[in-house]
């Protein structure tokens, strides 16, 4: 019943993240195309054209690397790893993950100090809070992380029936 439940959690935060981030790249084209009329045609480009595709930018690329980490998509070479043995393998994969997970954790723990520095301060031409540009790394961090987590815990579930065979 529960798992059902959190089934449809996480199906639903996926596809939330992937749409945002589709938006967000809508928004990103429609703020450069303006900017570049603006610029070009009436030679009055908007002060803000730099700053806020920059925010959404980057709350673009972290959500989207997250909604790429939960379904696999992130990056590695298998050429050399897929030619390894079940039991040797998950045991590469699983030193693998936990390599990413250290990297995550210790991005997320020093973001914290520059949301902090940086929660005073705004953006001059947009006025918003310099966090809105900090904070999709810490949010894209967590993210990942979690679904990195379960990547491993995936990778070891799908190798377990080979492993017993090796044993």
């Amino acid at each position: 019943m529960t798992t059902g439940i959190l089934k449809k959690i996480d199906d639903l935060l996926e596809k939330a993240l992937y749409y945002i981030s589709g938006i967000l790249l809508i928004i990103i084209a429609a703020i450069v195309f303006t900017a570049v009329v603006m610029r070009y045609v009436f030679n009055e480009p908007p002060l803000w054209a730099d700053e806020a595709p920059r925010v959404f930018f980057l709350w673009m690329t972290y959500l989207g690397i997250a909604v790429a980490t939960k379904q696999g998509r992130n990056i590695r070479v298998t050429h050399f790893i897929d030619k390894i043995a079940p039991k040797p393998r998950v045991i590469l994969e699983t030193f693998m993950h936990c390599l990413v997970l250290i990297m995550l954790a210790t991005l997320i723990w020093y973001s914290f100090p520059i949301l902090k520095l940086q929660a005073g301060g705004s953006m001059l031409s947009t006025g918003w809070s310099w966090l809105w540009l900090y904070t999709p790394v810490t949010v894209g961090s967590i993210l990942m992380l979690f679904y990195q987590f379960r990547l491993m815990i995936a990778s070891y579930q799908q190798y377990k029936v080979k492993i017993g065979e090796d044993v």
